[in-house]
């Protein structure tokens, strides 16, 4: 105890200076997100006709580390609805990304700007779906937006947060304690966070062998045609596969041969409607 005492003491200045610049960082990152959004001017602040599509900035591991800001810019290319891409940080609705501008209109929340898409340009991925094979979709979205979505935040801000840290371009090192933090407070309150990464882990090989038997041989998850499910399904996938460190099983089950339905699938997705991602990670800084 004495020792302990003395090193506290003979190191007292260190841990002071290092708590202030801790202190100091998660508190500039506090004001900033919390400032408040003033709605902007169409055809002054933004073009009309275009959707401005405000995301995480570009990465290099993937065009964006966001699982529902790929989801959104994956509709929004299938749709061939013209967009504009915005990574830059500025106050938001909802204090969350994805969102958008639109003639006017600001809206957060991935799929409620689907839903004001599907009307606004008259399109809609699930129109030939049986009421029955709407609802599958829908489930199927719902478990892997609400549960195996957390379990990849879990294993890549959490277990393996200084591997993250080391592969991605997109959050500066001084966020890594502060973020791992923030996210640890949301696993609790969501339920994730009070299991052990060994169970995480084992939550996520299972997810990925559920979904591989849900795929089966089909092109799609609901079968021949791409649907709303699968941009919400290739947005976690996509993060699992590209942006999580090669440590993580569920990482490491997508890189072998084992669940060869859902990397095709993946790879399907990404040919057809993100010729460019790799001309955009490599231009990530």
């Amino acid at each position: 105890m004495e020792s302990l005492l003395g090193f506290l003491q003979d190191n007292g200045k260190v841990f002071l200076t290092v708590a202030v610049v801790l202190g100091s960082a998660w508190f500039l990152y506090k004001k900033k997100t919390r400032t408040s959004y003033k709605p902007r001017v169409c055809g002054v602040d933004y073009p009309r006709d275009v959707v401005m599509f405000h995301a995480l900035r570009r990465d290099r591991l993937a065009p964006n580390l966001g699982h529902f800001c790929i989801k959104l810019e994956t509709y929004l290319r299938i749709n061939k609805i013209p967009y504009q891409f915005d990574g830059t940080s500025m106050p938001r609705p909802k204090e969350k990304v994805p969102w958008i501008e639109y003639n006017g209109v600001t809206m957060g929340d991935s799929q409620l700007i689907i839903q004001y898409l599907e009307e606004e340009f008259k399109v809609n991925l699930n129109a030939h779906l049986a009421s029955k094979e709407r609802a599958i979709a829908w489930a199927v979205q719902k478990w892997i937006e609400e549960f195996t979505y957390w379990l990849n935040v879990y294993t890549r801000w959490v277990i393996f947060n200084d591997d993250m840290f080391k592969i991605q371009s997109t959050c500066p090192k001084y966020m890594k304690i502060p973020l791992r933090r923030k996210v640890e407070s949301m696993l609790h309150a969501v339920g994730v966070g009070r299991h052990s990464k060994e169970e995480v882990h084992a939550m996520m090989v299972n997810d990925l062998k559920q979904f591989s038997g849900i795929l089966g041989g089909w092109k799609y998850i609901m079968g021949d045609r791409i649907c709303d499910v699968d941009c919400a399904a290739f947005g976690i996938l996509s993060q699992i596969r590209w942006c999580t460190p090669s440590a993580c099983p569920g990482n490491a089950l997508l890189q072998g041969d084992e669940l060869r339905n859902v990397t095709d699938y993946m790879d399907r997705i990404r040919n057809e409607f993100w010729p460019d991602w790799g001309d955009i990670i490599s231009k990530a800084t």
